[in-house]
């Protein structure tokens, strides 16, 4: 007798070879049918943290304001030339337009690195090293830029001589060329110059002057942001200059979004003005506090004085060509730092004078603040440490 098998269909074959490779899995003992011990984990990518960006003192705010706002002008004056050479002249040769376009381009990109050198330098006053010098060092570019501009006025003296302008071309191409090598070595001169004066003693002294120039710089604005808050003129002041600015600056927006140059170019002036007019206002109103007790005296030990006469620390040194500095100094920063002390001797002794001058002033403020139902005006600090 012969036994007949159903054949298996094709889903029974599947849940069987299923059910064989999960008895596998479980057979390991773990139950899991993962085997922990052989995966690596993988390490997340770490990112490098950024390094914080020092902030600049509200000086250099106004002063990078303003270098953007000559940025600005350049840009202006190159779009002028460039719509002079895509404008048609009469009794013009194309060479001489084109070329006379060139001198207001490159007159415009002179502008515009007079006013970048002060935007990227003193305009970063608390963020570089040393501010003073990379203002300094760009007139190197600017000179560059203006041995350029020469060449360009070369250009356009060459190309009188054509068209139907052809019969002079006798005198003003060798002319041009002279003008061209003029403007060429205006533009080598600056590149040496440039060159010069980012490095070696020129370097060293705007480096020393520039750590004078920061904390003082910080000192007047302490100064000014403390009188504008005794005065009680400081927060109105900001936010009118604050609110002239935004305005400033939204109408100069206004010009830009017509994309006609230079119209378009004119707004960009417009804008950084006002926000240039609107930075101004933290110069009045902020944190300011008097200072230490000799403001003065931190700012003349980072000048290049050390080397003039003996060793630093030395009696010699002290005795040899700073001491007629000293001795000129000394009364000056005695009563600063009598002053900055806040003491009762230093304000009776060497600032009497002054503040005998000064009180009918803060008595009129102080009177004024009272009538109206305010508190007395505190004292006012002046130069930093001067507490009056």
């Amino acid at each position: 007798m012969k036994a007949h098998f159903a054949p298996m269909s094709s889903v029974t074959l599947a849940c069987a070879a299923a059910l064989m490779l999960l008895a596998g899995c479980s057979s390991g003992g773990s139950g899991s049918g993962a085997n922990a011990g052989t995966s690596t984990p993988t390490t997340p990518t770490t990112l490098p943290t950024p390094a914080a960006t020092p902030d600049t003192t509200p000086t250099a705010k106004v002063t990078e304001g303003a270098g953007n706002t000559v940025v600005a002008a350049g840009n202006v004056v190159s779009d002028i030339g460039k719509t002079i050479q895509g404008t048609q002249l009469p009794l013009v040769p194309d060479a001489t337009r084109t070329s006379l376009g060139g001198v207001v381009v490159n007159a415009g990109d002179t502008v515009g690195a007079l006013g970048a050198g002060v935007r990227d330098g003193l305009g970063k006053m608390g963020a570089v090293s040393d501010p003073l010098g990379v203002t300094v060092a760009s007139t190197g570019n600017v000179v560059q830029k203006a041995g350029v501009t020469v060449s360009s006025v070369g250009d356009v003296v060459g190309s009188l001589g054509t068209g139907q302008l052809a019969p002079l071309g006798a005198v003003t191409t060798p002319v041009g060329g002279l003008v061209n090598q003029a403007g060429g070595a205006v533009t080598t001169v600056g590149g040496k110059l440039g060159q010069a004066l980012s490095t070696g003693p020129v370097a060293q002294v705007t480096g020393s002057v520039s750590k004078v120039i920061v904390p003082l710089t910080s000192q007047l604005t302490n100064t000014t942001q403390t009188l504008g808050a005794a005065t009680g003129l400081g927060a109105p002041v900001n936010n009118l200059l604050v609110t002239l600015g935004n305005s400033v600056a939204s109408g100069g927006s206004l010009l830009t979004n017509t994309n006609t140059p230079p119209v378009s170019s004119l707004g960009g002036v417009v804008t950084e003005a006002g926000k240039t007019v609107a930075a101004a206002g933290v110069l009045l109103h902020g944190s300011g506090t008097a200072a230490g007790s000799n403001p003065l005296g931190g700012l003349l030990n980072n000048l290049p004085l050390a080397g003039l006469a003996g060793s630093p620390g030395t009696s010699a040194g002290a005795a040899g060509a700073q001491a007629p500095l000293a001795g000129l100094l000394a009364p000056v920063t005695g009563a600063l730092g009598g002053a900055g002390a806040n003491s009762g001797n230093g304000a009776a002794g060497a600032l009497a004078p002054l503040t005998g001058l000064l009180a009918p002033v803060a008595g009129v403020l102080n009177g004024a603040r009272t009538a109206t139902g305010g508190s007395p005006a505190p004292a006012l600090p002046l130069l930093g440490g001067l507490g009056l």
